[in-house]
């Protein structure tokens, strides 16, 4: 009798312990769920007036480096968007009239100076938040908006370490862009045609390489293999 009334117990000691431990996993959903979509609601990427006439590089512009289009140029009237800044001479942005360009690149490198103030009304650094026009870009070096850090920053790996090399010949059949990691700080582009040096680091489904065109080392997306 004494025993069945403690496996009794046991029972529903377990049984109300599994129920609250549920309860706790469901409400820790309910609690996630939002904070991720309001992270995928915050606009990283702020688009800005164009302030003066300037070239614009494909790669960053260094003893070596062949392949960025001359022809490529921004002007006052156009907008871009700001990602980062190199250093005092060059600043990572988006060329919005490439931007659903198959063939042209829209990341680019140009001097920070052709850079005017922000368009305004994207939701940064908050989902509820509306960024304000009028605002020039941010002094910060090698640092980009994100999402997930507590000051909406994050590192820019600019030169990314070297890797062990499985295959120097590998051909970049498409458009695209050189990443600081998988899918994270676009640091330069890749062109049809160019080889590359593949190493057999993957991630999320981007390889590692050194791209002698760019003479940088860097993560480009496996589709374009």
């Amino acid at each position: 009798m004494a025993a069945g009334t403690t496996l009794g117990r046991v029972r529903r000691w377990t049984l109300r312990t599994s129920v609250l431990g549920l309860a706790a996993g469901a409400a820790f959903t309910v609690t996630a769920a939002p904070q991720a979509t309001a992270a995928r609601d915050v606009a990283l990427i702020l688009d800005y007036t164009v302030a003066k006439d300037c070239r614009v590089y494909e790669n960053y512009p260094k003893d070596g480096v062949i392949g960025n289009d001359p022809a490529w140029r921004i002007a006052p009237g156009e907008v871009v968007a700001w990602r980062y800044n190199v250093n005092g001479n060059y600043a990572m942005i988006s060329d919005k009239k490439h931007r659903s360009s198959s063939t042209h690149a829209w990341w680019g490198f140009v001097d920070p100076t052709c850079i005017g103030t922000s368009i305004g009304g994207e939701p940064f650094p908050t989902p509820d938040s509306s960024y304000p026009a009028g605002e020039p870009v941010p002094q910060r070096i090698l640092e980009g908006r994100s999402a997930v850090e507590a000051d909406h920053y994050r590192t820019v790996d600019f030169r990314v370490a070297p890797g062990t090399v499985v295959d120097d010949r590998q051909e970049i059949r498409s458009k695209g862009t050189l990443r600081d990691a998988a899918n994270r700080f676009v640091i330069g582009n890749v062109k049809p045609g160019w080889h590359v040096h593949r190493t057999a680091e993957r991630n999320a489904g981007w390889t590692k390489v050194y791209v002698p065109n760019a003479q940088r080392w860097g993560w480009v997306q496996d589709i374009h293999f």
